[in-house]
């Protein structure tokens, strides 16, 4: 493309004129013809591009409603381990209720178990006396 193209064309500058006319005609025509080409080309893709918006604002919709939901979920399991957190709490004081009242228990009957003993100790020793006396009424 260096080289000139007017070189070529006769002297006359009619001629010249008229060929150079002559070319940006033919050029328009094909600039023409590649824009139609164009339009159409666009015409046979728009519907594809069209339906892909549309897919795509579907996904969009679906991402954010599963967002949504995710989130919730998310509030609701916090909710449900702040619940468990609360009731473990509970049961946790209830248990050690429950232990300190078995441990109480537990001293009671050991008093009780030493009082038992220790009147089974007497009335054995009453009972022996008794019997070395001569005083059984067995």
């Amino acid at each position: 493309m260096s080289e000139d193209l007017t070189n070529k064309l006769p002297i006359n500058h009619e001629e010249k004129l008229s060929r150079v006319l002559d070319a940006v005609q033919a050029l328009t025509i094909r600039v023409d013809s590649l824009d139609r080409k164009v339009e159409e080309r666009l015409y046979d893709t728009r519907p594809i591009w069209e339906n892909i918006a549309s897919k795509v604002d579907q996904l969009e919709l679906s991402l954010t409603i599963k967002a949504d939901h995710l989130e919730q979920g998310l509030q609701e399991l916090r909710q449900g381990q702040h619940d468990l957190q609360q009731e473990s709490r509970g049961l946790k004081t209830y248990l050690r209720d429950i232990l300190r009242r078995m441990s109480i228990f537990n001293d009671t009957l050991i008093v009780i178990q030493a009082d038992y003993r220790d009147i089974y100790d007497r009335v054995r020793g009453l009972e022996l006396k008794a019997d070395v006396s001569g005083q059984s009424d067995l």
